[in-house]
């Protein structure tokens, strides 16, 4: 047989106490309305007893004498027989009637009855014998004697009989009086019983049930993938503790494998934005080389042929036209370097110094050129060729087209923690829509053909958005202008490369 089925532990333990503890208090009720009711049997049969035994007694005195009278008249020896039965049984009834050792009316009564069954039985002995020796005239005698006695015997025998059933009514008067106060007291405790059962039933349910039922609620939220819930507190002794350990490590192991998948899932995201921007910077440097190449017929020997027209100038004494012919030379030189490659601030400064010293031969008085720059930046780190393409295009769009002179003005300093390049232009000034076009840095429709380098507003925007980790084109750029006054291109530098370092 298996050993466990005899293992009372955790649940299986309470649901045997319960059912023990209803079924003892079952059982005590039924026991102790069991008791009442043989104590109401046993008393209303001993009021029976008596009743009855007297009943047989005379019914058997009767017998005796019908017997005595038919051996006498017919001498039938089954008479006889049945006579000698009878007196031997009433010869023992009287002697346990006179051995009665209690001395009541009804005792006494009884032992005057067992007295007189003697005499009964000695007078109809003599008559039988009297008869068997023929002496009629004897047990006629004896036979009248005896039915004389058998009256007073029977007239004992209805005296007490009515006292029996007097006393009888007394006791079943008594009894009926309990009768309804036990039936009362038993359909009492079967009511309590009932009721202490169904308590003990709803709370052995409720202290069972509701660790299964906070479980099941938590499961069904996080089947519904909520999985911010707090731990579960069941404090008991059974297999729910257990279980509801188990659950709540379960329920922290996944969170913290979701955790992970999120995480993993964001670094993937980086790692694509990442590639994406490089892969975007490549093309964006890739496609303005190809810009600058194609803008330029072999810059190479371009500039190696401007460097010779200089060199000529020189020896045949015209110093300013070689050198006009040099910063050409310087310009292109410039242009020629590759932009991924960052470079001083003083390196771009002099670009755009050439590049102004160019302008201003060609066209005269119509552009004058300022700059007001912090010395103490001019080590910094920029991208290459970024802020001569915002001075080309303040004269382009700005100056070049105005009836009167302009002015272009330079101004490098540190604000906070950025350092500010400032271009600001005296000319014709910009639209609002003309602003929200240069800054849509990633609308391709530009004209960027129009510089000198090839590099356009858009390109610079974009290589510093790249170079510096800036998604936000105004954290790289701000452009403030006013139609008729002017226009301020604002770059932003932030100090060191940052993340693009």
């Amino acid at each position: 047989m298996n050993k466990s089925l005899f293992q009372f532990k955790g649940i299986r333990r309470k649901i045997f106490a319960h059912l023990l503890i209803t079924t003892l208090i079952m059982g005590i009720t039924s026991i102790y309305s069991y008791y009442n009711a043989k104590i109401v049997i046993d008393r209303l049969k001993s009021i029976f007893t008596d009743y009855v035994y007297l009943n047989s007694l005379n019914n058997d005195i009767n017998s005796l004498e019908t017997e005595v009278e038919k051996y006498l008249s017919t001498k039938s020896s089954d008479s006889l027989l049945n006579y000698y039965t009878i007196s031997n049984k009433l010869n023992n009834s009287a002697e346990d009637m006179i051995s009665i050792t209690t001395y009541d009316n009804d005792s006494l009564m009884q032992k005057d009855i067992g007295n007189m069954i003697i005499s009964l039985l000695s007078e109809t002995d003599k008559a039988v014998n009297a008869k068997r020796g023929r002496i009629s005239s004897e047990y006629i005698e004896y036979f009248t004697r005896a039915n004389k006695i058998n009256d007073y015997i029977k007239l004992y025998i209805n005296n007490l009989m009515y006292n029996k059933l007097q006393e009888g009514t007394i006791k079943y008067n008594k009894i009926s009086k309990n009768m309804v106060f036990i039936s009362f007291l038993n359909i009492f405790l079967i009511v309590i019983s009932v009721v202490l059962n169904i308590v003990l039933a709803i709370i052995y349910t409720y202290r069972i049930t509701k660790p299964i039922s906070e479980l099941s609620d938590t499961a069904m939220r996080i089947s519904k993938g909520d999985f911010d819930i707090d731990p579960i507190k069941i404090k008991t002794d059974d297999e729910v503790n257990i279980l509801a350990d188990a659950f709540n490590n379960m329920v922290t192991n996944i969170k913290n494998y979701i955790d992970e998948i999120k995480m993993q899932a964001k670094v993937e995201k980086r790692l694509k934005e990442q590639e994406m921007q490089n892969l975007k910077m490549k093309n964006i440097l890739r496609e303005s080389e190809l810009k600058a190449l194609q803008s330029q017929i072999n810059p190479h020997f371009l500039f190696n042929t401007l460097n010779a027209a200089s060199q000529i100038a020189m020896m045949e004494g015209a110093e300013k036209s070689s050198e006009f012919i040099e910063k050409v030379a310087d310009l292109f030189r410039y242009n020629l370097r590759k932009l991924d490659k960052p470079v001083t601030l003083k390196e771009e400064i002099d670009n755009v110094f050439n590049y102004m010293y160019i302008l201003k031969t060609r066209f005269g008085d119509k552009v004058e050129f300022q700059a007001n720059i912090d010395e103490k930046l001019l080590d910094v780190k920029v991208p290459c060729t970024i802020v001569q393409p915002v001075v080309e295009n303040a004269f382009i769009h700005g100056i070049e087209d105005m009836d009167r002179d302009g002015h272009i003005k330079i101004e490098i300093k540190r604000v906070g923690e950025s350092i500010h390049i400032d271009v600001i232009d005296d000319g014709m000034g910009m639209t609002k829509e003309s602003i929200e076009k240069i800054l849509a840095a990633d609308d391709p429709d530009n004209d960027e053909n129009k510089h000198v380098t090839g590099i356009g507003m858009h390109n610079v925007i974009n290589r510093l958005r790249l170079y510096y980790n800036k998604p936000n084109i105004s954290d790289v750029i701000e452009i403030e202008s006013r139609i008729g006054y002017g226009t301020r291109v604002t770059l932003k530098i932030p100090d060191g490369r940052g993340s693009a370092a």
